[in-house]
Formats: structure tokens, sequence, C-alpha cells
């Protein structure tokens, strides 16, 4: 039996029978073969997509359930495109969940302060000429990788109440939580991810050096300030490359993470197979990161808002398939959203929930009165069907939890 599947559907493990061509007329490079072959890497998902519209797959031979995309399929809400794609082919769990998100916060907490402390000395040791600590940075980026391995949830939720809750928190630290958020949901290997986070975490140092009332500019950049602002990734490169024992890999990284899909980004004017896979997640992820972020001339994005314009920009800023599989990644309601439930309660979604995205598990915080809760309940909107004789709980709408005089930190720290 075989199944016909969009290229931007593809998944993980899924088995090529038939491409939407001749084998023969496609310039396959290793490990693929004129038999069929099994998904095993991102990078052949992305070679793909340059190749063909859509492929023809045996559900029998990879992973996977019976429902799958068509290529016509056509998003007019978010919240259409996660549920249908939440009925396509399940990603393999390559990292099972090893704790809670309860058990990981206080862990998940120490690591994104470490992570604090070692960023803010990086950006003082350049400001002053020192060297830097790369094994420092190393250290805690691998701290932050176990973290989110044994529960990425956590972490993302801190990240989240902390960005609200302190304004100076640094974007950098939040890219790298996302990219390596993203890059466990995709399967990629430890070391990948740690390089990954290292280069997530260094991609824009090069601002550093650039005037500061450029980048605190509240009004539109002209023309001239935006290229002197493009100027930052060549820095970052140059500052990374006088660092010791800093690989290749993270430094084309940090190269690279502008560069765009269509040819539109800088500072090399580079498209498609021409930017390496993790540099695509770094750059996707800033992208989102930015988007969501309060700036001096603009309010931000709501996760919606950010990955509608995402979406609506597939296959000209970042890879389909790539894009989708981030939606995946994030959900309807990101790990941090503050939720209204159809009883009145006022909720903080603590853990997503891969299979039944309008179900996540919710950190219940006020009565349905509006009285804040002395100890929050954690519920499992999936699992509710455990109590029948109870009301289901549901989620209504995202809030800001400002509208409810909410400070997300008293709960938790």
């Amino acid at each position: 039996m075989k199944n016909k599947v969009s290229i931007n559907d593809l998944k993980l493990g899924m088995y090529i029978v038939e491409l939407d061509r001749p084998w023969e007329s496609v310039p396959f490079e290793s490990p693929f073969d004129l038999q069929g072959f099994t998904i095993t890497a991102v990078d052949e998902i992305l070679r793909l997509q340059e190749l063909c519209r859509y492929v023809y797959i045996d559900p029998e031979l990879g992973v996977g359930a019976a429902r799958y995309l068509s290529e016509e399929h056509n998003l007019t809400e978010l919240g259409g495109l996660v549920n249908k794609t939440a009925d396509a082919l399940p990603l393999q769990d390559f990292y099972p969940e090893q704790v809670t998100v309860e058990e990981e916060l206080n862990q998940a907490q120490e690591i994104l302060e470490d992570s604090r402390v070692v960023y803010d000395k990086v950006i003082q040791d350049i400001q002053a000429g020192n060297v830097t600590d790369t094994k420092a940075v190393k250290k805690v980026v691998n701290s932050l990788v176990e973290s989110v391995l044994r529960n990425a949830a956590a972490t993302a939720w801190l990240v989240r109440l902390k960005q609200r809750d302190e304004t100076s928190y640094s974007h950098a630290i939040s890219v790298c939580v996302m990219a390596l958020t993203l890059g466990r949901f995709l399967g990629l290997p430890k070391n990948d991810l740690e390089t990954l986070g290292v280069a997530a975490l260094l991609q824009d140092l090069g601002k550093v050096k650039l005037p500061q009332e450029l980048l605190s500019k509240a009004a539109k950049l002209t023309r001239k300030e935006r290229e002197a602002l493009k100027t930052h990734v060549e820095i970052s490169v140059l500052l990374i490359n006088s660092m010791e024992d800093v690989s290749n890999k993270v430094t084309n990284i940090v190269a690279l993470h502008h560069e765009r899909f269509d040819g539109s980004g800088y500072p090399r004017k580079f498209s498609r197979s021409q930017i390496d896979t993790l540099a695509a997640i770094a750059g996707l992820v800033d992208s989102y990161e930015a988007m969501t972020a309060e700036r001096p001339y603009r309010k931000a994005k709501t996760s919606f808002q950010a990955l509608m314009e995402l979406y609506e920009e597939r296959d000209k800023t970042f890879p389909g398939g790539l894009v989708e599989q981030f939606i995946q990644c994030i959900g309807i309601f990101p790990v941090g959203s503050f939720v209204e439930l159809n009883t009145g309660e006022i909720g903080v979604v603590v853990s997503r929930n891969r299979v039944q995205q309008l179900k996540p598990r919710v950190m219940v915080l006020t009565e349905p009165s509006g009285e804040k809760m002395s100890q929050p309940q954690a519920i499992d909107l999936a699992a509710q069907y455990l109590v029948p004789a109870k009301t289901p709980r549901t989620i209504t709408k995202i809030v800001e939890p400002e509208q409810y005089d909410l400070d997300p930190s008293q709960f938790f720290f």
C-alpha cells in the first residue's frame, strides 16, 4: 500500500517508495537509492523539498498512522493547520521525557540562571577586550541540552515566565532554548544539539560592537541604518573565530542564520541547499523570538500571529517542511501561554499534547471567581475522561496575565 504525501508534510521515519518523477531524473546522492529509502534526517527532507512536489510512502515500512495531508490543503487558521498535522504521521519519540515538568523546574531554573551569568560574562569580556571563556559557554550549553532532553517544556516555560517578569532577560538565551527545543523535536543527535545551542547563544554577539542608539532606536531604521545593523553577522563571525576551541560548524551556523530560502537574506544572499539545516533552524527560531518580543518601535506579535506569518512565508524565508515542523513543535497553545478556561479559571500552559493539540496540561492559577489560588492545580485537559462526573475543562482563549493582576513568578519561585 502506498500513500501520496506533499513534500511539506514529510516526517522522519517515513519510507519513500516513489517520487513525482522518474528516479533516474533526480540527482540523488547517498543514502538515497533507486529502490526506496527511509527518511532518517532533516537534511533528507529538505533535499526532497528541493527536488519534488510530492512523493509516495509506504506506511507499513515506515513509522506512522493512517491519514496524511494533501498538497492542496489551504490554511485559513493556525488551529486548522495544527489540527490537520496532528492527524498526519506523528514523529517517533526520539527523546522520551525522563521527568515531569515539576521535577525539572528547580534544576532548569538553576541552569537558566547560570546561562545568563555566563552570557553576561561573555559580553563583558568582549567589551573589555578580554579572552572569552569558551569552556564555560560549552558547559552551560551542555547543561541546557540535558535539561531540554529531560523535559523541554520545563525549560521553555521558565524562559517565557522570565521574559514577562524581567524585561532585560536575554534574547540569546531564549533563542538558544527554543532552538534546542525544536532540535529535540526533530530528533537531532545530541552532538548537533550542542553545536546548535552554542551557535544560537552566540549568533548575535556582533551587536555588542554596534552603537547602542542604533539598537535601541524607537523609530523605523533608515536604509543606511539597516545596512549597518546587518554587519553584526560578520562581526559575530570574527568574534567567534577569535575564541578558542569553537568548531567551524558553530561559525557556519552564525554566518548563515540570516540567509533565507529564497535568497533574500544577508550577507551572502545564499539560498536553498546553500543554507545548512542547523543554520535554517537557528534563523527560524531567531525570527520567531524577534517577532514575539517587545520592541521600542512596535508591540510584540502573539505566537499565533508570528506562526501565521512564518507559515504564509514558507518556502520563501524558510523551507516549508521546517516551518510546519516548527508549528507542530510550538502548537496552538505554546508552553508559557496564559489561557482562560470555560469555567472562568485562568491558567498557564505547562506542557503540550502533541496528539490532542487543544488539550495541553494547564496549571490553574485562579478560581472561577477570579480569586488567586493559594496552591495552583495542574490539570491534564486530555485526561479528564478519567473523571467523567465532572464538566470537562476546555480552553476558550489566550489572555494576558496583567489583565487578571497575575504575577507569574509569585506562583513558582
